[in-house]
């Protein structure tokens, strides 16, 4: 089961600290695209930063932010700097300029059509959907699903994706979310989770390639819940 930890984008030498830390201990750094809608540096960028010091990296690309020009040119480039995944999300609206509005099956689509050899990633709630369906249909490589805080809330989606490769969000700052964020993510209650078990127990249930760990604001707790795993 791999390890990975989303660290949001920021300039160069704040980011690569906050990497540093845990480079030994996850086998890839995932890297949002403009939280919130917010320009940040852009995680394509990032992500071959990370590639250039050997660490493995996913970067999130919102489609809400791209035409199909866009899209084409960007995972053309990503391949011809080495990385090999990337994670497909349609993004908060954009604080400035306007939404395109790509659609996940047609991206999907248009980067088989043009044979450019790079994995996808798709987003997706913890509930089975046509939805998700459809992206599983156009050719998505793996799915990542919104947090889970125990194993049994991955059965659903499991059964659904089938073989499709299925990794996990795990959110270690739940408790401090506002409560629309957590509906937005169907989470009703947050639990008291213990996250370095939780992640022990998911490796013996082989119902996923891996996880992805995060804690926005706190990267300290990353390291903790981390310890020596790799």
């Amino acid at each position: 089961m791999e390890i990975g930890v989303e660290i949001s984008p920021s300039p160069k030498s704040r980011f690569l600290r906050r990497v540093a830390p845990l480079m030994d201990r996850v086998d890839f750094v995932s890297i949002p695209d403009s939280p919130f809608g917010r320009p940040a540096p852009s995680s394509l960028a990032l992500a071959v930063l990370l590639r250039n010091v050997g660490v493995k990296a996913v970067p999130n690309y919102r489609l809400i932010d791209r035409n199909e020009l866009a899209l084409l040119s960007e995972m053309m480039g990503l391949v011809e700097l080495g990385v090999g995944r990337v994670l497909l999300v349609g993004g908060d609206p954009p604080t400035i300029g306007r939404p395109t509005g790509l659609d996940p099956v047609r991206a999907i689509g248009l980067i088989r059509e043009w044979d450019i050899q790079v994995k996808l990633g798709v987003a997706t709630s913890l509930r089975p959907s046509d939805r998700l369906r459809a992206k599983l249909d156009a050719g998505a490589d793996f799915v990542v699903t919104q947090p889970i805080q125990r194993v049994e809330d991955l059965h659903p989606i499991a059964d659904f994706v089938g073989e499709t490769p299925l990794y996990t969000m795990l959110m270690l700052t739940l408790a401090e979310m506002d409560e629309e964020v957590l509906r937005a993510m169907d989470i009703e209650e947050v639990l008291e989770v213990d996250y370095g078990e939780l992640i022990d127990r998911l490796r013996e249930s082989g119902l996923v390639a891996g996880v992805i760990v995060s804690s926005p604001r706190d990267h300290s707790r990353l390291q903790e819940v981390l310890g020596g795993r790799s």
